[in-house]
């Protein structure tokens, strides 16, 4: 699942993903709740953006991992403390914009480990 406030960044990701096997649940930053969409489509991992408008990335990542505390959760930001900031939000990762695919599958990969080749990262439920 991705949640992302840019519409152009959220369709080049999401086109990028489904070239790559993956089924991608996309959600614009004001479109739905986060925590509605993975409890209906159960993710295997969350790609959010952490400048949100209506809440700030800290409260949704929390709001995830206290619901569901063994999903992976990425940050996508451009804030350049990135690295230092993300595991306080209560990330797993991060990938820093603007960035390159390679460096997002690599991410995806380290986070989904045991993913076979067109294995989605989200299966309605």
């Amino acid at each position: 699942m991705i949640q992302e406030a840019d519409e152009a960044t959220l369709d080049v990701v999401t086109t990028a993903l489904q070239m790559e096997g993956y089924q991608v649940c996309s959600l614009a930053d004001d479109n739905e709740n986060a925590l509605d969409m993975i409890r209906r489509h159960r993710p295997k991992m969350v790609l959010l953006d952490c400048w949100l408008r209506n809440n700030s990335a800290g409260q949704v990542s929390q709001w995830i991992k206290s619901h569901f505390p063994r999903l992976p959760l990425v940050a996508f930001s451009c804030d350049n403390q990135i690295e230092e900031k993300y595991r306080q939000f209560g990330f797993d990762d991060y990938v820093k914009k603007p960035f390159d695919l390679h460096m997002l599958y690599k991410v995806i990969k380290r986070q989904l480990p045991k993913r076979k080749k067109r294995r989605p990262v989200a299966e309605p439920a």
